[in-house]
């Protein structure tokens, strides 16, 4: 039989959780770059630098100019910088838990916050998206490159679900803790 003690346990943790902090700094990092090359796109939209007609992104021809393309490529540069705070978020409660704070309010909080930090960065990257195509009556889910094309991310928003749920799962094994070291 498998036995296996505390020790050995909290070892295997804090390896896995290295491996997340790592993986979570490479993400980070990945976004800020991409965020930046996002950046220098809008200014180049802004300040009506020539650019290629249709204007891609995520595969998705939008066929805007002018003002449209304007405000949703603004909007999709606001959302890239609100999920790079998202990840920020995620790597301060990784932190934490390899300071052994699993239960703490901080936590808990942090948890809620990435949950509604990633839905806000969804709508604010889809909503225009979907505006404007719905609006320019351009056909959404047609063609080779867009296929595959639903207004909202799915998983996003399934994730960020996930994180206020589990926000909500740390704050009742919070108080069953704290009820616990009062009985004892």
């Amino acid at each position: 039989m498998f036995v296996m003690n505390y020790k050995n346990l909290k070892d295997i943790i804090m390896k896995k959780l290295t491996y997340l902090k790592f993986f979570i700094n490479l993400f980070f990092f990945a976004s800020i770059v991409s965020s930046i090359s996002l950046l220098f796109n809008l200014s180049k939209v802004l300040f009506d630098y020539k650019i290629q007609r249709p204007f891609q992104i995520e595969n998705i021809d939008l066929l805007l100019s002018g003002v449209n393309l304007k405000i949703v490529l603004s909007f999709i540069t606001i959302s890239s910088f609100v999920l790079i705070y998202g990840i920020y978020l995620l790597k301060k409660v990784v932190l934490l838990f390899m300071e052994n704070k699993i239960f703490d309010d901080q936590v808990i909080l942090l948890l809620n916050k990435i949950g509604k930090v990633l839905i806000l960065s969804t709508i604010l990257k889809e909503i225009p998206i979907l505006c404007f195509k719905i609006f320019s009556f351009q056909e959404i889910g047609i063609g080779s490159k867009n296929v595959n094309y639903i207004g909202f991310h799915f998983p996003i928003i399934t994730l960020a679900l996930f994180f206020m749920v589990l926000s909500e799962v740390f704050k009742i094994a919070k108080n069953l803790k704290d009820e616990n070291e009062l009985t004892v």
